[in-house]
């Protein structure tokens, strides 16, 4: 059976999103257990250099909303043949809903992955827009897919209360080792602990408001660590205007956009990685610092807060607020002196190796695929 997975495609190949990730590991994986795959990407730079992977990388352009699909995106589903099955991923994306138009006309099976569009969380944005939107498109998409794949518990649950469905199934994101090797360097000589965020600063769905009002409160009442925030948005100014607001400026450090060996050296030297999402799929940030032996502080909303409950890696806030992460921090704080975050973090990698091996999660979806 060939295998043909759908993004968004991004011009930069070293700055991938996690949805590309994901469908990158699928087909690298799946590429692995024998089968014929194919990533197709939908972009404005069809000409853009791609990533160096084993399976063909193909390239079509974005269109204007009243051209439809690039005629040759359209060719080439035409020039499918049996046995083959598509895998979307993402949601709420003009093209996907097209796209499974011919398919359904075509009869062929599609799998079909939100990446945690449907989270309830993230359907409150522009709620009525979505509503109309779900309604006139996404319906359609989600009850004619083979399978819709979700990545967490919360969006598999939540979806019921949008469309109800028979065909829904959950298999987690997963970690590659192999991404992960670099050379560590010690940053500085820490004598408090070092908390860390990194993703996307999106203030609200990420929760970095409470995570900047819980450590404003750890930080007036005699806590002594200090906070490493990696990445970027249009809202990091808002941000660091309340870091500021808080007088915290002198203990959190902002670091941007980082990627590859610098990125995972700063996760490396952090003493606990800091996850309050609100709303989540499957954040491959957590799972990185995790693989790097991380002890965890993390939401419900992330879909990992029962994992590391069982493997006992860290602390899952169940009730997410800024007094929640207070505590949290002064209770890891604590185990920093007593020496006693080694093995929670040895604890994390445990966690990753035994839930989120992406050969695993390949033969899952091969379950799915052949079923």
């Amino acid at each position: 059976m060939k295998i043909i997975h759908i993004v968004l495609g991004k011009a930069n190949p070293n700055r991938m999103n996690g949805v590309n990730k994901v469908a990158h590991h699928h087909a690298e994986y799946l590429h692995k257990l024998g089968y014929d795959v194919e990533i197709w990407g939908i972009t404005n730079s069809p000409s853009a250099p791609v990533v160096e992977r084993e399976v063909k990388t193909r390239l079509f352009r974005s269109q204007y909303y009243i051209r439809g699909l690039d005629p040759s995106l359209m060719m080439a589903i035409e020039k499918c043949k049996e046995p083959v099955l598509f895998h979307i991923h993402g949601a709420l994306i003009r093209e996907f809903y097209l796209i499974t138009k011919i398919l359904q006309e075509k009869n062929i099976a599609y799998v079909y992955t939100p990446h945690g569009a449907f989270n309830e969380v993230a359907l409150r944005k522009n709620n009525w827009l979505k509503k109309w939107y779900i309604d006139s498109y996404e319906k359609s998409i989600l009850k004619n897919a083979k399978r819709v794949h979700f990545l967490g518990k919360s969006e598999f649950d939540h979806i019921s209360k949008i469309v109800k469905l028979n065909n829904k199934i959950i298999i987690p994101n997963g970690q590659s080792f192999e991404e992960l090797q670099f050379q560590f360097r010690e940053l500085q000589q820490n004598t408090q602990p070092v908390f860390g965020f990194c993703g996307r600063l999106d203030i609200y769905y990420k929760g970095l408001d409470l995570l900047i009002d819980g450590f404003a409160a750890y930080a007036n009442n005699q806590g002594k660590g200090v906070l490493w925030l990696i990445g970027d948005s249009p809202e990091r100014k808002k941000l660091e205007q309340k870091v500021i607001a808080n007088n915290l400026a002198h203990r959190v450090n902002f670091y941007g956009a980082k990627y590859g060996d610098e990125k995972l050296n700063l996760i490396a030297n952090m003493d606990v990685f800091v996850h309050p999402s609100r709303s989540e799929g499957s954040p491959t940030a957590v799972l990185e610092a995790a693989a790097l032996a991380r002890p965890l502080l993390v939401s419900t909303g992330t879909n990992v807060g029962e994992l590391v409950d069982k493997y006992d890696c860290g602390i899952h806030i169940k009730q997410l607020t800024s007094e929640s992460i207070c505590k949290a921090l002064f209770d890891f704080e604590k185990q920093y002196h007593q020496d006693n975050l080694k093995q929670n973090g040895e604890n994390a990698l445990l966690m990753v190796k035994e839930n989120f091996d992406w050969i695993k999660i390949a033969l899952q979806l091969s379950q799915v695929y052949e079923s």
